[in-house]
């Protein structure tokens, strides 16, 4: 950053300050909500297994009996690993001090890595931009909408953001000042994104591999210690992982199988669906911008930071083009790069009004009132859908269905259509429903009501949660209405009575 005047480095921390303090108070609306907003099949596998790793370890659940707490430990164990549990085994212990697995402790952690990641990006930006663009860049960070959802998730990924991150400064801090020292923090906290994420891998691994090669010179790069320090210690984790993992435990094996499909690359609708979850994510403007953003970074090495990041999520997108294609929280890895972005395209406008012979002041006003006026709505967009939707009663709710639809421990008598593929039911009713997927709507009649009728077969009750995916399936509908009976209906759900199906 420029050097400032004291009225200018006073006026960038208070906006700092200011910055901070919105993005900490948007994610403590509807804070106690039960972690059904976003994606809560994720969040409640993480959240199965830190109660089973609380409960195994001493802890106890309030107002619940013996027998529920083992069932709750059986339901976690059962839960397979993906990633290394390092948040659930975290969040297991924090149980401990708070007496109960409640699950604001998760979403906390998530919200203070997130928040530590901005400061990360902060300091990143520092390094490329005036205040204006600097600050443009961590605004985006902290309010866009689905950075706020996404903060508040139990899951890894905001953990890996700020890891991320931070291993970004470290690596360029080492660079600047090449001690031991800092190449053992660069590489720690590398080895460390990629352990709780290996996907990060693709964009960091490359990022830092473009930076290094572009500052130091390939024969210089590989002829120093403390290069292969800092790229030992990203990669030795998440191989001991993976080697005890897969060969050893073989837990990993089934993870691995089903999970790359690499023929779908050479398909144009593979990236018709790719483009359609960064618009849904970003917008395409938004992401455009900010990837353009980054090339008007001054400094070579700088830029090909960036442009080594980008490239690895390309490839991180061909190794993995399913999940790019179908799961929109594995854009989230973008977070970093548009950031830095924004903050670019920013920056680069403000240079060029400051070069403005007449107008400046307008300018640089309009301009404020643009960023201003963007970030506000965001806010107010995250607010208002934060506090759309109250599933505080659907704790009490699932236990109370589990006992009266679902009562036999080791059978499955419910199915559903659920848009939570029934984890709400599994984490508090302790009952694991069969989920209906089958799409009858294209089959010829006669196939249809045969598969219908197979898939109720020894299912007492049926029960609709996701109303849009049921009023998407007419055959369904009348099958229901014509041989099931309506046993309970509310605005949050519908169950049918199957068990006079012949």
């Amino acid at each position: 950053m420029m050097n400032e005047t004291k009225k200018q480095k006073t006026l960038r921390i208070l906006l700092l300050l200011l910055i901070f303090s919105l993005g900490i108070g948007i994610r403590l609306v509807d804070f106690d909500d039960p972690p059904l907003d976003f994606h809560p099949a994720r969040q409640l596998h993480s959240a199965l297994i830190s109660r089973a790793v609380y409960l195994n370890h001493g802890g106890d659940l309030p107002g619940l009996d013996a027998e529920y707490e083992h069932e709750a430990i059986m339901r976690g164990v059962q839960e397979p690993w993906i990633e290394p549990p390092v948040l659930e085994y975290l969040t297991a212990a924090l149980y401990q001090f708070a007496g109960d697995a409640d699950l604001r402790v998760p979403r906390a952690c998530s919200i203070v890595f997130w928040l530590a990641g901005a400061v990360a990006l902060y300091l990143l930006c520092r390094r490329f931009f005036g205040m204006v663009g600097t600050l443009s860049g961590v605004a985006f960070f902290l309010f866009f909408p689905y950075g706020v959802f996404a903060s508040r998730s139990f899951q890894p990924d905001p953990l890996m953001i700020a890891l991320i991150l931070w291993a970004l400064e470290t690596l360029c801090r080492w660079e600047e000042k090449p001690t031991t020292g800092s190449a053992l923090l660069a590489g720690v906290f590398a080895g460390a994104a990629i352990f709780v994420k290996q996907v990060s891998v693709f964009p960091l691994g490359l990022a830092m591999l473009f930076f290094v090669l572009s500052a130091r010179g390939f024969r210089p790069a590989v002829r120093s210690v403390q290069v292969w320090l800092i790229a030992v210690l990203s990669l030795l984790p998440v191989l001991v992982y993976n080697v005890w993992g897969y060969f050893i435990q073989g837990f990993l094996v089934q993870q691995y199988q089903g999970r790359f499909y690499w023929r779908e690359i050479l398909s144009p609708a593979f990236y018709v669906r790719w483009l359609r979850k960064v618009e849904q994510v970003f917008g395409l403007p938004l992401a455009i911008g900010g990837m353009l953003g980054t090339v008007g970074i001054h400094r070579q090495k700088y830029r090909l930071l960036w442009a080594g990041y980008l490239a690895g999520y390309v490839g991180y997108g061909w190794a993995l083009p399913h999940h790019i294609g179908t799961h929109d929280y594995y854009h989230l890895i973008l977070f970093p790069l548009l950031a830095v972005g924004l903050g670019g395209l920013v920056d680069f406008v403000m240079d060029r009004l400051g070069g403005l012979s007449a107008g400046k002041l307008f300018s640089r006003l309009a301009v404020f009132v643009l960023i201003a006026g963007l970030n506000g709505w965001w806010l107010l967009d995250s607010a208002m859908t934060l506090r759309r939707n109250d599933y505080r009663a659907w704790p009490q709710l699932w236990q109370e269905l589990a006992a009266a639809l679902d009562p036999y421990e080791g059978q499955i008598n419910t199915i559903g259509v659920m848009d939570d593929y029934g984890s709400g039911m599994i984490y508090w009713g302790l009952r694991t429903p069969m989920i209906w997927e089958s799409n009858v709507e294209q089959m010829e009649e006669q196939q249809a009501m045969t598969e219908i009728r197979q898939a109720m077969l020894n299912r007492e009750f049926l029960i609709v949660t996701d109303f849009e995916s049921y009023y998407q399936q007419p055959r369904l509908q009348r099958w229901l209405l014509q041989y099931a009976q309506v046993y309970r209906q509310t605005a949050e759900y519908l169950v049918f009575d199957l068990r006079e199906v012949e």
